[in-house]
């Protein structure tokens, strides 16, 4: 998938980049919202599809996609902050959905978005389910919508 603004040629691919993926969750995560490392770093990122974001060739956001069933699972997603605002986070949900609904066994995807992105999601077609729960110290909201 390939979105193009006034100089920008952005491209989200999938990767086995891992290490470059780590990179900008660690800036997004760890650095930046002072989420420990260990709770970044799970175990799941080796049976994970990963999507990568590119700016003009650099690195600058990723997603990790995950399957439980009948349900993809976005999860980590991060751009980095001299990026936001140019559509890079909603082009990267758009492409993990466009992956999963090219798995015909998936029915639905579902994330677990911290509250004050929660707003973000529901104008990508996701609803609310459930209450409030807490994740890495920080209150998300489980979110799921059809494919």
């Amino acid at each position: 998938m390939t979105i193009s603004q006034a100089n920008v040629m952005t491209k989200i691919t999938t990767t086995r980049d891992i290490d470059t993926c780590h990179m900008i969750r660690k800036l997004v995560f760890v650095v930046e919202q002072g989420i420990g490392l260990e709770e970044d770093i799970d175990g799941l990122d080796d049976t994970a599809t990963h999507l990568l974001a590119t700016d003009n060739g650099s690195p600058v956001g990723t997603a990790r996609l995950l399957e439980k069933g009948t349900t993809g699972k976005i999860g980590r997603l991060a751009v980095l902050k001299a990026h936001r605002g140019k559509g890079i986070g909603a082009a990267i949900v758009r492409a993990a959905l466009a992956e999963f609904a090219s798995r015909p066994h998936l029915t639905e995807a579902r994330l677990g978005a911290q509250i004050e992105a929660v707003a973000f999601y529901e104008s990508l077609g996701f609803g609310q389910i459930g209450d409030e729960f807490v994740d890495a110290g920080m209150p998300h909201q489980e979110m799921v919508r059809p494919l």
